[in-house]
C-alpha cells in the first residue's frame, strides 16, 4: 500500500516531508497539521496548499515559504500558520 506524503511548512521556515497513515490523507489528520478548520488553496501544478482557514483571524504566525508558493502562483495573499503541500490525488 502507497501512503500518502505532503510537506509541512512552518511559520519558523522548518520544511519537513509527512508519510500520513494511510492512501488518502484523513480530514482529522489535515485538522491536527494546520490546528483548526481547514481551507484549501489549488495550485498551478494541480497540487494543493491546505492552511487554516481562520488563521488570520487568530493571529498566527506568518509563514513566509508558504506565502511564496502562492505568490508564485499568482495569488496576492499571505499565508500564517503551519501549512501543507500534497498532490491532489491524497485527497477525496
Amino acid at each position: 500500500m502507497n501512503k500518502a506524503v505532503g510537506t509541512l511548512i512552518t511559520p519558523k521556515g522548518k520544511v519537513k516531508e509527512i508519510v500520513f497513515q494511510g492512501e488518502k490523507i484523513t480530514f482529522n489528520e489535515i485538522r491536527k497539521l494546520v490546528k483548526g478548520y481547514v481551507e484549501f488553496v489549488w495550485l498551478k501544478d494541480g497540487k494543493i496548499l491546505i492552511v487554516n482557514e481562520e488563521g488570520k483571524f487568530y493571529g498566527l504566525p506568518y509563514n513566509d515559504i508558504a506565502t511564496q508558493v502562492i505568490v508564485e502562483n499568482g495569488m496576492n495573499d499571505y499565508i500564517v500558520g503551519n501549512a501543507i503541500i500534497l498532490e491532489s490525488k491524497y485527497v477525496d
